[in-house]
């Protein structure tokens, strides 16, 4: 393909893109209010301070379901643009890799929603007293649950990441080990750029993320020992 053709190609990959998304912001609006009540099981009923902030929220929730919705076709738009160039064993790792970043980005949603919120929630209503009473508005509900669920996804990915790089090379168990205590401190520093700007929220993200980071260890550790089995 000559770079018209490509830039052609691309332009239509992004058209269909932007369509997908714009679609599933409509769905995700359309059905936005039974969301919004599945979303306000945990706090019960809440207010609104200005006119239009329950409009708002049912406008975020549409927008992070559009995403969600069209991710899929999203990331096939990525993948058959890019398949071209790829080698037949880079093909193979993104027919595994795909799906199984998808099912960890699932996965990271709900842990995060039926474990790490729950305990989030009660903990800092649990500094209320019989002269401070909490009355939290539904936008900063709904966007304190957006923050802290939606970026556990992301953060399910790291063993995925770890166990692709381990396997093309890139790393390495005794890299991970070595190099530990600085990702630690990384670790510390995402979750505070990620989640709402409390310690609380920050270390209820980073726990998770360190097990994870030691769970990617182990299985770096296989794919080594694997390698060596298959070598001798």
């Amino acid at each position: 393909m000559t770079l018209v053709e490509h830039l052609a190609e691309l332009r239509r990959r992004i058209i269909i893109s932007v369509l997908a998304l714009a679609l599933g912001v409509v769905v995700g609006f359309y059905y936005s209010s039974p969301m919004v009540q599945f979303l306000l099981r945990l706090p019960g009923e809440l207010v609104y301070l200005y006119p239009g902030e329950a409009f708002f929220v049912h406008l975020e929730v549409a927008l992070v379901v559009g995403i969600v919705l069209s991710s899929p076709v999203v990331l096939y738009q990525v993948v058959r643009f890019i398949a071209p160039g790829l080698l037949a064993q880079e093909k193979r790792i993104l027919q595994v890799g795909l799906p199984a970043a998808l099912l960890m980005f699932a996965g990271g949603t709900v842990f995060a929603y039926q474990v790490i919120l729950p305990l989030a929630y009660r903990f800092f209503l649990g500094f209320g007293t019989e002269s401070l009473t909490p009355m939290i508005s539904i936008g900063n509900y709904v966007s304190f649950v957006i923050r802290l669920v939606l970026p556990f996804g992301l953060v399910f990915q790291l063993p995925l990441i770890v166990l692709l790089f381990t396997s093309i090379g890139i790393l390495s168990p005794e890299i991970l080990v070595k190099y530990r205590k600085y990702i630690v401190l990384v670790v510390f520093i995402t979750a505070a750029v990620l989640t709402p700007p409390d310690v609380i929220s920050q270390t209820f993200m980073a726990v998770p993320m360190v097990l994870l980071y030691e769970v990617s260890i182990l299985l770096a550790r296989m794919v080594v020992r694997r390698r060596k089995a298959r070598r001798g």
